[in-house]
């Protein structure tokens, strides 16, 4: 009976720690075949957070892993394929006791401090003495054999490969239900642009016909910052946030709700100030 207790124990802490770490799934359809990566949407929310918002955007879609040092790390992420692009703006760092750079390990590629963006690598080994100068938000849960078939490629001098390696796309594939995200309103579009919230950022809705809704918006301890009623018109609505909002928010991650009666739309946003 005893070790029945302590295994069921064991079984819980595991789930707990799965549940608690790693939500949200994404594939990565590449040249040389698919693998799946889990974000650390709860421990790392700025960080997974900026990666799964590109990823709806489809801004991965045809980008090159531009860099491979065998025995080390792969990595992507930068449009223009040379190591310097990005996505026109940067988030802080964020860090974690829990997370790690060891082997599968997803972490932030930087320039130095509070220079993360898009681009990001996978340790192909344990690099764990890279903590805690780049942040882990994810891991590898399949087929990490491509991963290591990609960090085989043959490379130049600057660890360019000789051989195009291409995220053909990135795509969510599973969205756990303690993630901050669910099936929206399909005749809402909701979008915060640009995001990362700057003081010109503002909130876009489109909608099909004429009505109020309710806009709230949170922090990430579920907190209601802001709530309040507002007549959309049909087609694009424009708010500005200097509209709503007459607090400066902390860097973070915020949620901004839209309900009309039994329908909610939900969009996150960074503040990387």
């Amino acid at each position: 009976m005893k070790k029945i207790y302590r295994f069921s124990i064991i079984l819980c802490l595991v789930f707990l720690m799965k549940t608690g770490n790693s939500q949200t799934q994404v594939t990565f359809y590449t040249s040389f075949g698919n693998f799946v990566v889990e974000t650390y949407d709860t421990l790392m929310p700025i960080t997974a957070g900026n990666f799964l918002d590109l990823v709806t955007a489809k801004f991965y879609d045809h980008v090159q892993f531009h860099r491979i040092v065998h025995n080390f790390v792969v990595q992507g992420g930068d449009p223009s394929g040379t190591g310097s692009g990005g996505p026109g703006y940067t988030i802080p760092d964020e860090f974690s006791p829990y997370t790690s750079n060891v082997q599968k390990a997803l972490g932030m590629a930087n320039a130095g401090p509070n220079t993360g963006g898009s681009q990001f690598f996978i340790n192909l080994v344990n690099n764990t003495y890279l903590n805690p100068n780049y942040p882990c938000f994810g891991i590898v849960v399949t087929d990490f054999s491509v991963v290591q078939t990609i960090g085989q490629v043959a490379v130049n001098a600057s660890n360019h490969p000789l051989v195009n390696v291409y995220m053909d796309s990135l795509r969510v594939t599973y969205w756990s239900p303690a993630a901050i995200a669910e099936h929206p309103d399909q005749s809402m579009k909701l979008s915060v642009f640009p995001n990362p919230v700057t003081v010109n950022s503002h909130i876009q809705i489109n909608i099909k016909s004429r009505k109020i809704v309710q806009l709230s918006i949170i922090n990430q301890d579920g907190l209601e910052l802001y709530c309040g009623n507002r007549e959309l018109l049909n087609g694009f609505n424009t708010i500005t946030f200097n509209e709503i909002l007459k607090q400066k928010l902390a860097a973070g991650m915020y949620f901004l709700i839209v309900k009309d009666g039994n329908s909610t739309s939900r969009q996150k946003f960074i503040v990387a100030n």
